[in-house]
């Protein structure tokens, strides 16, 4: 047990749209705006998952987003009802890729958000 860090505490995103990029975690998958995000002196929202703040977003009207492969790979999210969320991003139109690990325990699916961040949604196979 490691004795100095418990858990994934948050990712922050940086990002020229806060509305795009809020509308996609909390409509597509399912965060809430937490209110409790200090009076910062940049734009931005907090999001949570089961009361838990795990999405800092913050704004930069400079942010340059190019084709090269960022330092950050992906952000992964457990999902709960994997079939639901397949459903919405197929209302949406929103690509994604469906896969299932070697030893056949975890569907996985892979999609981007509007900053080209790739995510990760997965659920245990029973």
């Amino acid at each position: 047990m490691n004795k100095l860090l418990d858990s994934l505490d948050h990712i922050t995103i940086i990002t020229k749209n806060l509305k795009k990029t809020t509308d996609f975690y909390i409509n597509i998958l399912g965060m809430e705006l937490d209110n409790q995000r200090p009076p910062f002196n940049f734009g931005g929202a907090w999001l949570s998952l089961n009361k838990r703040a795990v999405v800092h977003i913050v704004v930069n009207n400079n942010h340059i987003t190019n084709d090269n492969k960022p330092t950050l790979d992906h952000i992964a999210f457990r999902a709960k009802d994997i079939e639901l969320i397949k459903k919405k991003l197929d209302l949406h139109r929103i690509e994604y890729l469906e896969k299932i690990t070697p030893d056949n325990k975890i569907l996985q699916l892979f999609i981007t958000d509007p900053n080209g961040i790739k995510l990760e949604l997965s659920k245990s196979i029973e």
